[in-house]
């Protein structure tokens, strides 16, 4: 099988990261791995309220969009839909409301840079107007900014 693979869109991504957010920190684990065709995301949460998720990534057969499916140790479960943007954000968002709230939720990738980029967790109503919920500074391990 060939056709797009995980360096368009979402190769920033890739490597091991230290997450800081107001009150907390943790850590994610982000590599391509079934022969170059998923990206595999291993997110953990050490404070203030620990928690771990997974999530994998694959490109549609355009190239253009992604799908990817969360889950996590609260028993959440979400499937996204998204791609690069034409600001050079990256965002990610159910393409219908999830939850027993009825939201579409979104993750806002920003600020993409070699060494560090801005994340953001989103809920809206009418996908349209967007609150945000969680905000993280992504930082590549190793790298002082």
């Amino acid at each position: 099988m060939t056709g797009p693979g995980p360096m368009d869109g979402l190769a920033f991504w890739l490597g091991s990261w230290d997450c800081t957010w107001e009150g907390g920190h943790g850590s994610n684990e982000v590599t391509l791995e079934l022969e170059g065709h998923v990206i595999v995301e291993r997110f953990t949460a050490l404070e203030p309220e620990p928690f771990t998720g997974l999530s994998v990534s694959v490109p549609d057969a355009s190239g253009e969009r992604w799908r990817q499916t969360w889950v996590d140790s609260t028993g959440s479960y979400w499937a996204f839909v998204g791609g690069p943007q034409p600001d050079g954000t990256f965002v990610f968002a159910t393409p219908e409301p999830v939850d027993a709230d009825r939201l579409y939720k979104r993750m806002v990738f920003s600020e993409i840079a070699a060494d560090g980029f801005s994340w953001r967790w989103e809920a809206s109503p009418d996908a349209i107007s967007w609150e945000q919920r969680w905000a993280i500074a992504y930082r590549r391990r190793g790298t002082t900014r």
